[in-house]
């Protein structure tokens, strides 16, 4: 179930290849996302230093069905056959490959998640930002007392990538990875981005090997 899961099979393949009930299935998959060895992932997090790419990134919620609860606070401005609802994912990485990845729950970057996130807690003061032209990024390094260089994409996009090569490859290994699953919505996304780092941490073993290390800490 976990060599499955971690290949980013749905429910219903892993019910027929280790010949159980679908809701079993959904059940023991859960059980896996929500693991300590998941969780552990953020535990093990290092502050950001030294030269550090940022940049932000969208996923596609799926909503299936109706809202039950049509005041919830997520969804007051979704219509009840909402689907495909974008959401912000905030993105760093230092050159020792320290890697920040959070859900803003929200469709754009909005000044309270880089307040309340990109701080002196996640970043080294005196450290050197790289981003786009997202204005946002200036009270980062505001905040932190950085330098933040920044890259126009329209003027020199050559530049750009090479700057921001490292996080791109991120973002498109994110994107990858989450295409997979179905029925993704803000309560679990933290979730499916924990088990993305996991696998981008141990991207050098084996499936196999990766199955053995997940199941040994679960």
């Amino acid at each position: 179930m976990i060599q499955i899961s971690l290949l980013g099979q749905s429910s219903k393949t892993i019910s027929r290849f280790i010949k159980t009930t679908l809701k079993t299935a959904w059940y023991n998959r859960q059980k896996l996302m929500k693991s300590k060895q998941l969780e552990n992932t953020e535990l093990k997090f290092k502050k950001l230093s030294g030269k550090i790419k940022i940049d932000e990134t969208f996923i596609k919620e799926i909503h299936k069905g109706n809202f039950k609860h049509k005041n919830y606070q997520r969804i007051i401005h979704l219509y009840s056959f909402a689907t495909n609802t974008k959401c912000c994912i905030q993105m760093a990485v230092d050159n020792n490959n320290n890697i920040y990845v959070k859900s803003t729950n929200t469709k754009r970057l909005q000044k309270q998640w880089v307040i309340e996130n990109m701080n002196k807690e996640l970043i080294n003061q005196n450290s050197i930002i790289t981003s786009d032209m997202q204005k946002l990024y200036f009270l980062v390094a505001k905040q932190t007392n950085s330098t933040l260089c920044v890259t126009k994409t329209t003027i020199n996009p050559e530049a750009i990538y090479r700057n921001l090569n490292k996080i791109s490859k991120l973002q498109s290994s994110l994107e990858e990875a989450l295409i997979h699953y179905h029925g993704l919505c803000f309560t679990n996304i933290k979730n499916y981005l924990n088990l993305w780092k996991w696998k981008y941490q141990h991207k050098g073993l084996t499936p196999n090997q990766q199955t053995a290390v997940l199941y040994f800490n679960v």
